[in-house]
């Protein structure tokens, strides 16, 4: 058994059954996770508390993944944060640099494949 710190995840999804499936899974596999299915309530939540990684869908309704990236960029905050970006939206490889380059550290494509999730973030 790993005695080391239980890393602490913030999954933000509108979709309720892919935060809860993801929690499920992640806290089975000893990470600490926490929810938010809301664009703002999530970057509230950023704001507040410090978390090892941010699992953050780009596709969300009235305030996106994006919208939260340029948030936290207008704060000051990307660099200190480990964003991982998952979607299901159809995005390019250039879309993914640009990311990248603003200081997210992966991009996953959904349906996330569990154990490369697993392997990205232990």
């Amino acid at each position: 058994m790993n005695e080391g710190k239980q890393k602490k995840l913030l999954i933000i999804d509108d979709n309720k059954s892919i935060t809860d499936m993801l929690s499920q899974y992640l806290t089975m596999k000893n990470f600490s996770c926490v929810i938010s299915n809301n664009g703002r309530n999530a970057l509230n939540l950023i704001m507040k508390e410090k978390y090892d990684i941010i699992l953050l869908d780009l596709s969300m309704p009235e305030f996106t993944g994006l919208d939260v990236i340029e948030s936290l960029e207008k704060d000051g905050m990307m660099k200190d944060l480990n964003i991982i970006v998952f979607t299901a939206s159809s995005i390019n490889n250039e879309e993914i640099q640009n990311l990248l380059k603003r200081g997210i550290k992966a991009c996953i494509k959904k349906p996330v494949q569990l154990a490369e999730l697993i392997k990205m973030i232990s």
